[in-house]
This record gives C-alpha cells, structure tokens and sequence, in this order.
C-alpha cells in the first residue's frame, strides 16, 4: 500500500498562517486585525488543476491548495499569506490520515489589505 505523502522538497515555500480577530482601537470601536499565528514551510498547488478537480470532484476549483506538516490549530475561516496575498482557509483536511500533513483549500482573497 503506497502512502500519499508529499514528494521530497515540495514543503519549500514558507507561508504564513494567521486568523483576523476584532480588537478595540483608542475609542473603544471594533477594528479588524490581522493577528499571526506561525509560519509553515508548505506544498502549493494550483486548485483548478485537472487532476486536483478530478480527484476531489470539484470542489476545489476555486483558489489554491496548501500541503502543511500536521497542526491541530488551523480551522476554516483562517488565512495563508502566499506571497503578498491572502487566502482564506475554506476547507481543513487530512493529507495523508496519519496526522503527518494538512491539506488547505483556499479561496483568494483579492482585495484585503496584507
């Protein structure tokens, strides 16, 4: 039985992950802040991908997919700085199911600020 983990060198690119919080200015007033949680070494593919949509009957046909060592820590609605742009976490799977790799699927969040 052959184990789907990520191929040898693929976790080369560094990511940020963080969540948006609301915290109170100077006036009392909510303001939404970005808040950094860590920073991951991860795989990246393209979610519109062929092989990715066939794989995963669509539904990830709309940002890109992050492949991360395992955390217990990351939830949708999370983002992932790639490259000076923002990603917000949509779905949280399993890589590999033995708690070894995460797999995010992410919407682009073109437009937000970071």
């Amino acid at each position: 039985m052959q184990v789907k983990i990520p191929p040898p060198g693929q976790l080369r690119n560094l990511v940020e992950i963080g969540r948006t919080v609301n915290a109170a200015n100077e006036n009392g007033y909510p303001v939404e802040t970005d808040e950094l949680l860590y920073q991951a070494w991860a795989a990246v593919e393209d979610g519109s991908s062929r092989y990715l949509i066939a794989g995963d009957a669509g539904t990830a046909a709309r940002g890109l997919i992050f492949i991360i060592r395992w955390r217990a820590d990351v939830r949708p609605g999370m983002w992932v700085r790639f490259r000076d742009e923002k990603h917000r976490i949509e779905q949280v799977e399993e890589y590999d199911f033995k708690r070894r790799y995460l797999k995010l699927i992410t919407e682009s969040s073109k437009g937000v600020g970071g």
